[in-house]
């Protein structure tokens, strides 16, 4: 649904929908105000992903504003739609007021241009800039007035559109990367069928789970995504592996934020590691004005994780899965992949999913490129169910499921099949679902 075009027709749709849901919130409310929240985007995509951050920004600042302010809030409620995002705020407080405030956003926020905050009064009156005396608003671009700009067409959509992402870029940075990490693992869980993983169709392996229980754990680790870029950011001088013991710290709240979301479930526990030290990447290449590129991610990665193999499993005997998986096996699992600045997703499933992705498009490149992770990982999540002859049974299925299936129409009858054998012998493939959200994160974060 996101960065995918809408028509008139629907735009136009919305906005009476909008006007019908203003006017029944305040008849519930007969002696409030509304602020109604959308996003300038000014395009046929509305549902952007610079759209998305930039009502997050807002949002978030509104409900401060009003915090602040010591204006109750009523109701508050959002709408996602391929029409936009937009989001309505009933507030025990006289228009003017919530008008004031709004334009102090639009107007001194780095970003309340792209804010189209409306204020609308107890008799369902939209209140206007220039009923307080305001200007009219600018063109974010030149600087003229807004709306002789549009008349004319003096800007491309794609200049408009380049200079949107530029302002997110600049002022929402972090943001931006936590909404990509968002989208990640739900594109990961939703990916339909997936072998003895959950999926929209079933829990897989998982009895204790299902796909809501990842939505609600994607929504817990959300916010330490901000949290990981910044303090990378901040302490981007210092010796990577100082910060990688930062970045852990935070981990083990987000962990913490998970098991309280999922009632005790571990959903991402991998995951978030892996976020932790891609973050922390993030954050220090881009304090340090470099590109983000395969080569620059990698060796910030593996600077990182210097030498964590020898701390965490030489040095200690920890009682985790992946420290029985690598006094049994000898395979240092994620951490072997971490001090490595995670070499097998840029140098296998990356350029594999980007080369299928061209050719047969993003879900069917996603479903193949599971199948690799899983014929080339030696998972401990797949250990730790079955065993090594279930993980070797994982690992020899996927390669042969890769050779055979040349064809597209049978894909999917293949993979049901393999999601039976394995949810029968109850084995899921963790370790490959979340460096297949990594491979999707990053084929959309590189140069």
């Amino acid at each position: 649904m996101i960065d995918q075009p809408t028509t008139l027709e629907a735009i136009l749709r919305a906005k009476e929908e909008r006007a019908f849901k203003q006017k029944e919130l305040l008849s519930r409310h007969p002696l409030a105000s509304l602020i109604s929240l959308c996003i300038n985007i000014p395009s046929s995509i509305k549902l952007s992903h610079e759209a998305l951050v930039v009502h997050e920004v807002a949002h978030n600042v509104l409900i401060e504003m009003l915090q602040n302010e010591g204006i109750e809030l009523l109701h508050h409620e959002r709408k996602i739609a391929p029409t936009g995002v937009e989001s309505l705020f009933v507030c025990n407080v006289d228009a003017k007021t919530l008008k004031i405030n709004t334009c102090t956003i639009e107007n001194t926020h780095p970003l309340g241009r792209l804010m189209d905050i409306d204020v609308v009064d107890c008799s369902g009156v939209i209140l206007s800039r220039s009923s307080l005396g305001l200007s009219k608003r600018r063109c974010f671009i030149c600087g003229e007035e807004a709306h002789i700009c549009t008349r004319v067409q003096k800007h491309s959509y794609t200049a408009l559109n380049s200079h949107i992402k530029t302002m997110v870029e600049e002022h929402a940075f972090a943001n931006s990367i936590a909404l990509w990490c968002e989208r990640a693992m739900k594109t990961e869980v939703e990916l339909t069928p997936k072998p003895g993983l959950v999926d929209s169709a079933n829990s897989g392996a998982h009895r204790d789970m299902d796909i809501h229980t990842f939505y609600a754990s994607i929504s817990a680790i959300k916010p330490f995504v901000t949290q990981w870029i910044e303090t990378a950011q901040v302490y981007a001088n210092e010796e990577a592996k100082q910060s990688f013991v930062r970045l852990r710290e935070i981990g083990i709240a987000c962990e913490k934020a998970m098991f309280e979301a999922t009632k005790g479930v571990n959903t991402h526990k991998g995951m978030i590691f892996c976020l932790a030290v891609l973050c922390g990447a993030i954050g220090r290449i881009k304090e340090s004005h470099q590109s983000f590129t395969c080569k620059s991610l990698q060796a910030q990665m593996q600077a990182l994780c210097d030498n964590l193999v020898e701390d965490d499993l030489l040095h200690v005997k920890p009682n985790s899965a992946g420290a029985r998986f690598f006094y049994e096996t000898g395979s240092s699992g994620i951490r072997g992949i971490a001090q490595s600045g995670f070499e097998i997703v840029f140098k296998q499933s990356l350029p594999f999913f980007q080369v299928v992705k061209q050719k047969e498009g993003e879900e069917i490149a996603l479903k193949k490129t599971l199948l690799l992770l899983m014929s080339l990982l030696d998972d401990s999540t797949l250990w730790s169910r079955g065993g090594v002859e279930g993980l070797e049974y994982a690992k020899t299925k996927a390669q042969s499921l890769l050779d055979e299936t040349s064809y597209v129409e049978n894909l999917d009858a293949h993979l049901n099949e393999f999601d039976a054998d394995m949810t029968s012998k109850n084995l899921s493939p963790g370790g490959s679902a979340d460096l297949l959200a990594m491979t999707w994160l990053l084929g959309h974060l590189v140069l």
